[in-house]
Protein backbone atom coordinates (compact mmCIF):
# COMPACT_ATOMS: atom_id res chain seq x y z
CA UNK A 1 0.00 0.00 0.00
CA UNK A 2 1.47 3.23 -0.90
CA UNK A 3 1.00 6.39 1.17
CA UNK A 4 0.06 9.64 -0.17
CA UNK A 5 2.18 12.16 -0.65
CA UNK A 6 2.30 14.82 2.02
CA UNK A 7 2.37 18.45 1.13
CA UNK A 8 4.96 21.06 1.64
CA UNK A 9 4.41 23.73 4.23
CA UNK A 10 4.88 27.29 2.37
CA UNK A 11 5.61 30.10 4.36
CA UNK A 12 2.99 33.15 4.22
CA UNK A 13 5.90 35.80 4.30
CA UNK A 14 7.62 33.93 1.35
CA UNK A 15 4.27 33.82 -0.77
CA UNK A 16 3.80 37.58 -0.06
CA UNK A 17 7.55 38.50 -1.36
CA UNK A 18 6.59 36.37 -3.87
CA UNK A 19 3.07 38.11 -5.04
CA UNK A 20 5.25 41.17 -4.44
CA UNK A 21 8.52 40.44 -6.67
CA UNK A 22 5.46 39.39 -9.85
CA UNK A 23 3.42 42.56 -9.25
CA UNK A 24 6.77 44.49 -9.80
CA UNK A 25 7.40 42.41 -12.96
CA UNK A 26 3.86 42.62 -14.30
CA UNK A 27 4.59 46.59 -13.80
CA UNK A 28 7.45 46.63 -15.53
CA UNK A 29 6.43 44.64 -18.18
CA UNK A 30 3.08 46.89 -18.52
CA UNK A 31 5.56 50.09 -19.24
CA UNK A 32 8.07 48.25 -21.32
CA UNK A 33 5.25 46.86 -23.55
CA UNK A 34 3.01 49.82 -23.51
CA UNK A 35 6.30 51.84 -24.92
CA UNK A 36 7.09 48.68 -27.69
CA UNK A 37 3.38 49.30 -28.75
CA UNK A 38 3.18 52.89 -28.90
CA UNK A 39 6.66 52.97 -30.76
CA UNK A 40 5.48 50.36 -33.61
CA UNK A 41 2.27 52.24 -33.38
CA UNK A 42 0.20 49.84 -32.90
CA UNK A 43 -3.99 50.80 -32.15
CA UNK A 44 -6.75 49.86 -31.34
CA UNK A 45 -7.05 45.90 -30.27
CA UNK A 46 -3.83 45.15 -31.74
CA UNK A 47 -2.12 47.04 -28.95
CA UNK A 48 -4.40 45.25 -26.02
CA UNK A 49 -3.58 41.67 -28.03
CA UNK A 50 0.37 42.67 -27.83
CA UNK A 51 0.03 43.45 -24.06
CA UNK A 52 -1.94 40.20 -23.43
CA UNK A 53 0.47 38.31 -25.30
CA UNK A 54 3.39 40.23 -23.62
CA UNK A 55 1.52 38.81 -20.37
CA UNK A 56 0.95 35.38 -21.28
CA UNK A 57 4.51 35.27 -22.06
CA UNK A 58 5.72 36.18 -19.34
CA UNK A 59 4.03 33.86 -17.02
CA UNK A 60 5.10 30.97 -19.38
CA UNK A 61 8.68 32.11 -18.65
CA UNK A 62 8.09 32.84 -15.04
CA UNK A 63 6.97 29.07 -14.97
CA UNK A 64 10.00 27.92 -16.74
CA UNK A 65 12.15 29.54 -14.62
CA UNK A 66 10.28 27.51 -11.72
CA UNK A 67 11.78 24.64 -13.35
CA UNK A 68 7.83 23.79 -14.13
CA UNK A 69 7.54 23.28 -10.22
CA UNK A 70 5.29 26.44 -9.36
CA UNK A 71 3.94 24.57 -6.37
CA UNK A 72 6.84 25.72 -4.26
CA UNK A 73 6.33 29.17 -5.01
CA UNK A 74 2.54 30.24 -5.02
CA UNK A 75 -0.59 28.47 -3.56
CA UNK A 76 -1.97 28.17 -7.12
CA UNK A 77 -1.10 28.73 -10.66
CA UNK A 78 -3.99 30.53 -11.24
CA UNK A 79 -1.69 33.26 -9.54
CA UNK A 80 1.07 33.34 -11.87
CA UNK A 81 -1.30 34.00 -14.83
CA UNK A 82 -3.53 36.39 -13.38
CA UNK A 83 -1.88 38.70 -10.69
CA UNK A 84 -1.47 42.22 -11.69
CA UNK A 85 -3.05 41.79 -15.07
CA UNK A 86 -5.89 44.49 -14.76
CA UNK A 87 -3.37 46.53 -12.61
CA UNK A 88 -0.99 46.23 -15.39
CA UNK A 89 -3.34 47.34 -18.00
CA UNK A 90 -3.51 50.95 -16.68
CA UNK A 91 0.55 51.54 -16.32
CA UNK A 92 0.13 49.43 -20.00
CA UNK A 93 -2.35 52.32 -21.77
CA UNK A 94 -0.69 55.22 -20.29
CA UNK A 95 3.21 54.44 -21.73
CA UNK A 96 1.38 53.19 -24.97
CA UNK A 97 -0.46 56.46 -25.47
CA UNK A 98 2.21 58.58 -24.26
CA UNK A 99 4.81 57.17 -26.76
CA UNK A 100 2.29 56.48 -29.48
CA UNK A 101 1.74 60.16 -29.40
CA UNK A 102 5.53 61.42 -28.93
CA UNK A 103 6.39 59.10 -31.96
CA UNK A 104 3.57 59.35 -34.18
CA UNK A 105 1.25 62.35 -34.04
CA UNK A 106 3.92 65.56 -33.01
Amino acid sequence: MTRPKEKEALSGVALQSNHVILNYCRTALSAISGSVAGVLGLYGFHGFFFYLFCSLLMSVLLIGKAKFQWQKYFLSSWDIWTTGVIGGASTFILFWTFLYGLVHVY
